[in-house]
Parts: structure tokens; C-alpha cells; sequence
């Protein structure tokens, strides 16, 4: 909607801009890399769903003066924080996540019982962290 309404906008997920990111490594794979097969319960205990600080640095340099959305839910959005002048955040219940998740047939990601369970986690743990 923000792309229809003339805004420059990004989705993390769509746009590519988000990649797993090894917790205690730090390398980062290819997007297309992590097949839901290898998404095990215990990968995901390694690794966090990050968009890379100098990709979102050179977005907001091609978006000099004007405005700039990027949309999406991040493990290191805490870490990219200081580089926009507001940061707000939208929700949908569990029930509407979960429907949401089950149904979208652009992505495979929420299928797998253990990654809805994170997913969900994920969401009350932003929420009331958005909410202090």
C-alpha cells in the first residue's frame, strides 16, 4: 500500500533485503540458501533473521531527503534503530499470524510447526518490547 500510494518502500522479506545470519559466526547465507528441509529447529538456534546495517545505510543514501519505508520483522531491527528519524510498529493477533502464515503461497516460511512457534515468540516478545 505504501508503494501504491507514490512512497518508497521496502519489504525485508520480498525485497531480499533479509538473510539468515549465523549468531556466533556471523556469516551471512544467500538468501535462497536456507531451504525449509534445513531450517531445523536447532539452525534456527543459530541464526537470526537480519537485514546487514550497510544495506540499509545505502538505501536510506539512494533515498537522500525523502521519506522511506522498511517493512518487516527483523532480529537485529534493535541494531538499526538509530538510522531512522521514527520507527512504528504494526500487529495483527496470533489467530490472524497464524492464518496468515498458513495460507500465503509466496513463501514457505511458518509452515513447519517449530517455525510458527518462534514466528509467534518473536511476535509478543516485539510487541511488548515496541510497547516500553
Amino acid at each position: 500500500m505504501l508503494k501504491a500510494r507514490g512512497y518508497e518502500a521496502y519489504d525485508t522479506d520480498d525485497d531480499g533485503l533479509a538473510k539468515w545470519q549465523h549468531i556466533h559466526t556471523g556469516y551471512v547465507h544467500p538468501k535462497s540458501s536456507v531451504k525449509a528441509a534445513q531450517r531445523t529447529p536447532e539452525f534456527l538456534e543459530n541464526h537470526s533473521w537480519n537485514v546487514p546495517r550497510q544495506e540499509v545505510e545505502a538505501l536510506l543514501a539512494r533515498a537522500a531527503a525523502k521519506p522511506i519505508f522498511l517493512c518487516g520483522s527483523l532480529g537485529n531491527e534493535d541494531k538499526l534503530h538509530d538510522l531512522f528519524a521514527a520507527v512504528f510498529a504494526l500487529y495483527v493477533d496470533d489467530e490472524t499470524l497464524t492464518h496468515r502464515l498458513a495460507t500465503r503461497t509466496n513463501n514457505d516460511w511458518g509452515k513447519q510447526p517449530h517455525e510458527l512457534a518462534q514466528t509467534l515468540e518473536h511476535h509478543r516478545q516485539a510487541y511488548e518490547r515496541h510497547r516500553r
